[in-house]
């Protein structure tokens, strides 16, 4: 059993900050519980249920997923939660060694470093091409993010490939990343680039 993948993200009217997810779960017996334990705002440990989505016609992993873990909009902390499956008499654990999944604002995590990648850089351009459906067409690593742990920042500038070597809608945005947490520190136009013409990097 493993974390797939989480995100966070901004949704609803009034806004919330919402986690939800996807959990692969061995099928080694019919009946299991598959549970997601995550801190609220407040700092107390709940419970929300995930539930049966899909499994592969060989009938193993199951796709379970999850949502419904909210935060006010304007949280700015981590979301920490950990996985757990009963099944069999027996529970099952995924928390990320120990030190729990945390989850930034508009950040994704992955929970299989052998499918995605330990490598940083790797994961920053798969979350450029979930997040924007961009590209990646420079990385500039930054200081790591004070107090925050070890959380490494990097300057990236993205945008829409158009040809060989022609990208349109340039922009640059803060990226931090720490562990298997990819997060948006901010956005903001590359000054030295036009924003919406295609240039040469």
């Amino acid at each position: 059993m493993r974390l797939e993948h989480a995100t966070r993200k901004r949704v609803g009217e009034p806004a919330v900050s919402e986690v939800s997810g996807v959990v692969l779960v061995h099928n080694i017996a019919p009946e299991k519980q598959v549970i997601v334990h995550y801190r609220d705002a407040g700092g107390i440990w709940r419970d929300v249920p995930a539930r049966y989505e899909s499994a592969p016609p060989w009938g193993s992993p199951e796709r379970w997923v999850f949502s419904g873990i909210v935060y006010p909009a304007d949280h700015a902390e981590p979301a920490r939660f950990a996985i757990q499956v009963v099944v069999a008499g027996r529970e099952y654990w995924d928390n990320n060694e120990q030190h729990d999944y945390l989850l930034d604002p508009e950040g994704i995590v992955f929970g299989d470093g052998q499918t995605f990648g330990f490598d940083r850089l790797q994961r920053i351009v798969e979350f450029v091409g979930w997040r924007y459906h961009m590209d990646v067409m420079k990385i500039e690593e930054a200081m790591p993010l004070p107090g925050r742990g070890y959380t490494a920042r990097y300057k990236v500038t993205i945008g829409r490939s158009v040809g060989p070597g022609r990208y349109a809608h340039v922009r640059c945005v803060g990226i931090a990343v720490r562990g298997f947490d990819v997060s948006v520190l901010s956005q903001t136009p590359c000054e030295s680039i036009p924003p919406l013409d295609p240039v040469t990097p």
